[in-house]
């Protein structure tokens, strides 16, 4: 019962806390503040100011924590490119050394390259040569 009694005392207490207030001056000339006004008293309803807020720096803290949460999304954007790029550099380090691979192992007699027309020719030493040269740099700068 007394549990009942305590529980129901704390669920209305916040009801009082938004209770009016009232201010009246007696006939000695004195001020007084009341939440109940006195009867046949000439009363003022006063509006009571609104609670502080938790903190005084609330304001501020919201604002960092704010910018925090944006340069958070900031840094994971910049994470999920640089990851995206370093996929990019690995799939271009396979495809350079796959192609070195395959020079090393096809001598120029073998390898045949087709122009724009269409027209299809065997490589040369030459061009062999500067190929696989454009390939080993390819592997150098990518797959380091």
């Amino acid at each position: 019962m007394v549990t009942r009694l305590l529980f129901v005392t704390l669920a209305l207490l916040p009801l009082a806390a938004g209770a009016q207030a009232y201010r009246w001056v007696d006939e000695k000339g004195q001020v007084h503040y009341s939440q109940v006004p006195p009867p046949g008293a000439k009363t003022r309803t006063i509006v009571a100011p609104p609670p502080p807020s938790a903190s005084p720096n609330q304001d501020s803290l919201n604002k960092s924590l704010a910018e925090q949460q944006a340069g958070e999304g900031k840094r994971r954007e910049e994470a999920g490119k640089s990851e995206q790029a370093r996929a990019e550099r690995e799939a271009q380090c396979r495809q350079a050394r796959e192609q070195l691979a395959f020079m090393d192992a096809n001598p120029p007699i073998r390898m045949t390259t087709t122009d724009d027309k269409g027209n299809v020719s065997r490589v040369s030493e030459e061009q062999h040569r500067t190929r696989r040269a454009e390939l080993q740099k390819a592997v150098a700068d990518r797959c380091s």
